[in-house]
């Protein structure tokens, strides 16, 4: 960076960007707290049962590294919120930092790494996933995600027998963190994976082979029945127009669509996708300079959804826009697309365009998220008011063992005797027990 306007953008971007990281954690220390899937995971580490703890699925999800994770924050931190606030800000951090690492391994630019990361700091997209405890699959999974991929740059680049182990291990944890990581090694298989030409699978693609078939055989050991925990598995492909609607859909509204116009505006973003496709169709004939890493972004954008799809298509059109979907593909598509600003030759006035639309977009990604924010934390301040009654129930006091309160638990599944373990208390304060 030897111009000065170029330094000058490159210091008010990392400036906001580190405002944006700290405004996330301060508001959702101040105004969130443990919310509804947050609150029978916190029960369940408060009630722990030793390794057989980590076993227990959520729905169709395995959730290893989570519940060791979880498990970990349990004991250092109870009931403080701000404790697992922290390190979903340190994971959001670390995911911020992969993006830059990967995006300056393919650009050696440090202009172009940093705009990958100010278009992903923060975005009414995903700002759940910082928020949200049960969130942290969606963290981790990201986070070894990319650390496989940029494993698999090492190897591109240098290949060594013990990479190519840390590529196996680092692309199934993926699948042991979220359900999404269960297709995690077939996209970068797809792209880097298969010698199309000379017909044959690379060293890559055995490693990627081994992970996606231990995953299989991990999640029909552990899972198995708990696959149609929300929808049969026999009608999962039952529908592929639907599936194909429900991948459009998250794409073009929850992934493109919401990160060119954040505020919930459907017109307003129909009408910047429109502009897009314009501006794709004019610069079409950069399409020659695109390469497997810039193809890979949208590739993996693509496998996220179809992945959420197969499953969930019967959930309709409006669970595609579940905006935590966002935050695994985004970070893979703006190393892509920054990959590829990187290689076109543009004039000043362009690159000053450019970089002015990921510098807006921070500001205006704030007031999408408010609009989300503030619906959003009004169970979760319901809930603190309900664990601060509980958590100060004395010996004599007596209540009724009745069904967790709608704001806590929408469904009647669970009574306050599930709960009541997480206060740690001597006694038990059900009237039934007096």
């Amino acid at each position: 960076m030897k111009l000065i306007w170029q330094k000058v953008i490159f210091i008010v971007g990392w400036i906001m960007t580190l405002m944006s990281v700290f405004m996330l954690f301060i508001q959702s220390v101040s105004r969130s707290y443990f919310h509804q899937d947050d609150v029978s995971e916190i029960a369940v580490t408060a009630n722990w049962h030793g390794w057989s703890s980590l076993m227990i699925n959520s729905g169709e999800h395995i959730i290893f590294t989570f519940w060791a994770l979880l498990r970990t924050e349990w004991i250092i931190f109870g009931l403080n919120f701000t404790g697992y606030m922290v390190i979903n800000s340190l994971l959001h951090l670390l995911v911020l930092l992969l993006i830059f690492n990967i995006t300056h391994k393919l650009t050696k630019s440090l202009l172009w790494s940093s705009v990958a990361v100010w278009g992903f700091v923060i975005n009414a997209n995903w700002f759940v996933v910082v928020w949200w405890i049960t969130s942290q699959m969606v963290l981790l999974s990201t986070i070894f995600a990319l650390v496989s991929f940029r494993i698999l740059l090492e190897i591109r680049e240098k290949p060594r027998k013990i990479r190519y182990l840390f590529l196996y291990l680092f692309s199934i944890l993926p699948g042991l963190s979220w359900g999404l990581g269960l297709s995690w090694p077939i996209w970068p298989l797809m792209v880097y994976g298969i010698d199309y030409k000379k017909r044959r699978i690379t060293p890559i693609g055995f490693s990627l082979i081994l992970a996606q078939l231990s995953l299989i055989i991990f999640y029909f050991v552990f899972v198995r029945n708990n696959l149609s925990a929300h929808t049969d598995p026999t009608t999962w492909l039952s529908s592929p127009l639907n599936i194909l609607a429900f991948v459009v859909v998250g794409i073009s509204n929850t992934l493109v669509g919401r990160w060119l116009w954040p505020p919930e505006n459907l017109t307003l973003r129909v009408i910047f996708l429109g502009i897009l496709a314009l501006v794709m169709y004019a610069s079409r004939s950069c399409v020659k300079k695109i390469n497997k890493d810039m193809f890979f972004g949208a590739w993996v954008a693509f496998g996220c959804f179809l992945t959420f799809a197969i499953p969930r298509w019967k959930f309709g059109i409006g669970h595609a826009m579940a905006n935590y979907f966002a935050y695994f593909p985004l970070a893979f598509l703006l190393i892509s697309l920054c990959l590829l600003l990187s290689k076109i030759r543009l004039n000043k006035i362009k690159t000053i365009l450019i970089l002015g639309v990921f510098l807006i977009h921070i500001p205006l990604s704030w007031i999408g998220f408010e609009e989300w924010a503030r619906e959003w934390v009004v169970r979760p301040q319901q809930t603190k008011q309900y664990f601060s009654y509980l958590n100060g129930l004395k010996t004599e006091d007596c209540i009724d063992n009745e069904y967790l309160p709608e704001f806590v638990i929408p469904q009647k599944i669970w009574r306050v005797d599930y709960l009541w373990p997480v206060f740690q208390k001597d006694f038990d304060p059900f009237c039934e027990k007096k």
